[in-house]
Parts: structure tokens; C-alpha cells; sequence
């Protein structure tokens, strides 16, 4: 009963969430812009995002680099309860770089 009772007071409560930690660094449109395909170096990508979270070179020597950046956010109850570690929401941004011969070939967004 009283789980039923704190999902109607989730749902029907108007509960908002409370950002508990985020993990790497949000990459904002503005830097994606200046990637450009065919010049932008590696060196220029250190220099405007910083070092990836991953580095892996591929068979057909392309190298790709990962940016990935994650969000956790708890609910919160009227009245500024957080309730730590339940219903927890998880958003995770990957931001994919391929290089060839240390020269930016295309870039996305793997999961937004």
C-alpha cells in the first residue's frame, strides 16, 4: 500500500529532479561548429575539447575518439526531499570523432 500510495505521489506530485553528479565534459554546439571535416587536426581537437575518453585505432587506420559525458539526477518530492538511488534517471551523451592520418573525417553524436 504505501508504494502505491509513493507512485501516486511521483507521478501525480509534480516531482522534479535534482542533478547528483555528472562524469566528463558537456561539448557545446558552438565547438562542434568549428570541426571542420578534412582540416581540423588532432592536435586542434586537444586543443578545443580536450583529451578524449577513449582512443582506439581501427584496422583500416582510421583512429576513433570518444567524448562521453553522463548526467545522474534523482527525484525530489515537494518540499526538497531527494530520494538517493531510486528512480535515478541516467543520460549519457557520446560524441564520436573519426580521424584518418590525423585529420578529422566525420564526427556524431552515437547517443543523445
Amino acid at each position: 500500500m504505501k508504494f502505491i500510495l509513493f507512485s501516486l505521489i511521483l507521478t501525480l506530485g509534480g516531482c522534479s529532479y535534482t542533478l547528483r553528479s555528472t562524469e566528463g565534459h558537456k561539448i557545446p554546439t558552438a565547438q562542434i561548429q568549428e570541426i571542420k571535416l578534412g582540416k581540423t587536426t588532432e592536435v586542434d581537437l586537444l586543443r578545443l575539447l580536450g583529451p578524449p575518453f577513449k582512443k582506439e585505432g581501427k584496422l583500416d587506420g582510421t583512429t576513433r575518439l570518444l567524448y562521453i559525458y553522463t548526467e545522474l539526477k534523482s527525484p525530489t518530492l515537494p518540499g526538497g526531499y531527494v530520494l538517493y538511488g531510486l528512480f535515478d534517471k541516467e543520460k549519457q551523451d557520446i560524441f564520436e570523432i573519426i580521424l584518418k592520418d590525423g585529420v578529422v573525417q566525420s564526427h556524431q553524436f552515437l547517443k543523445k
